[in-house]
């Protein structure tokens, strides 16, 4: 499966009307290179991004997304030593099943990710105190 960068960059070659060997003689790569890079077998150097976006005369917004997109593609990722012990025991989880996981479930864990957002947005919300009456004793009635 392709990587949102290498989508990206296809898309952005396929719109300049240039074919995977033209683009690499313009900048100075194999064409096996742009090729791995599209297939989402490699991440692109910032090299290549930087000449790729010259050449193609990437727009500050297209730039911007595509800062984004490299961001998404990363292949490896680092824990704070500060994380708790259940994020670590989550994330080894994650990663023993990452690949089985149906794409239903990937879709829902993603939507539950952005709840997170949602809740800092908001303040915490604190419970209502509940106050006990204080029951007042009936008179005595004397015979």
């Amino acid at each position: 499966m392709s990587s949102p960068v290498s989508i990206f960059l296809r898309e952005l070659r396929l719109r300049a009307g240039l074919t995977q060997l033209r683009l690499a003689q313009e900048l100075g790569y194999e064409q096996g290179y742009v090729s791995a890079i599209e297939l989402g077998l490699k991440n692109p150097s910032t090299e290549y991004l930087d000449k790729l976006t010259a050449a193609l005369k990437v727009s500050e917004k297209e730039q911007v997304k595509l800062a984004l997109v490299v961001n998404q593609s990363k292949r490896h990722f680092t824990l704070s030593p500060e994380v708790s012990t259940k994020t670590f025991l989550f994330c080894s989880d994650l990663w023993e099943k990452i690949e089985r996981l149906h794409p239903v479930l990937l879709d829902s864990l993603h939507d539950l990710l952005k709840y997170d957002d949602l809740l800092t947005e908001r303040p915490p919300e604190q419970p209502t105190r509940i106050r006990r009456q204080k029951m007042t004793e009936a008179p005595c009635k004397s015979e």
